[in-house]
């Protein structure tokens, strides 16, 4: 079994990060990455999954910020949803052709990415990422980004998930480990403020 975990960056100042995480009801580590960049770790549900799009989108309404969730699935696939004003305006999928299985209330079977899209079981999905694009990525690191570096990064669908999420990460000038965590690995890192 790989590596799963759920962290959520933001932009802005510490009393919006702590104001929209208080808004959300939901228990997080912040932790800087950054000059006003936080990782925001939530605790997970049963210690399994964490819920950070409406995190993110709570934490992108702060004037001038944006936010991303990032899922790491079992070292297979890395999504993020970005945000900015509280709406979705970008979305990322490191590999379009990892599907998961579902059934519907007929018993007929149905595939999904992990961007939510159906694909018929005999459907053939695409291959690669989806939304490499880094221009959607540049706000929420710290200049100066490496544009070319970070769509190498968001291109490199090969790689184990989470090195290709610190590869993102790095390319975004940010200090990778807070967003790489669970809960309880933050919790333990002492660096939360």
């Amino acid at each position: 079994m790989g590596s799963s975990y759920q962290t959520v960056l933001a932009t802005g100042s510490l009393a919006d990060v702590r104001a929209a995480v208080a808004a959300a009801q939901q228990t997080a580590v912040i932790i800087p990455v950054a000059e006003s960049r936080w990782a925001v770790v939530p605790s997970q549900v049963d210690g399994i999954h964490a819920e950070t799009e409406k995190l993110a989108q709570l934490l992108s309404l702060a004037q001038g910020s944006v936010a991303t969730s990032f899922d790491v699935f079992d070292s297979d696939v890395l999504v993020a949803m970005l945000f900015r004003d509280g709406s979705r305006y970008h979305e990322y999928l490191s590999d379009q052709a990892y599907l998961v299985e579902t059934w519907d209330d007929d018993d007929n079977e149905i595939l999904f990415d992990m961007l939510g899209r159906p694909y018929p079981p005999d459907a053939t999905p695409p291959s690669g990422a989806y939304g490499a694009d880094p221009a959607a990525f540049v706000a929420l690191g710290v200049a100066p980004v490496d544009e070319a570096e970070l769509g190498v990064a968001l291109g490199r669908s090969e790689l184990r998930a989470e090195e290709q999420h610190h590869a993102v990460l790095h390319a975004l000038n940010l200090d990778c480990a807070p967003l790489m965590m669970s809960y309880t690995e933050a919790v333990a890192s002492g660096a939360g403020v």
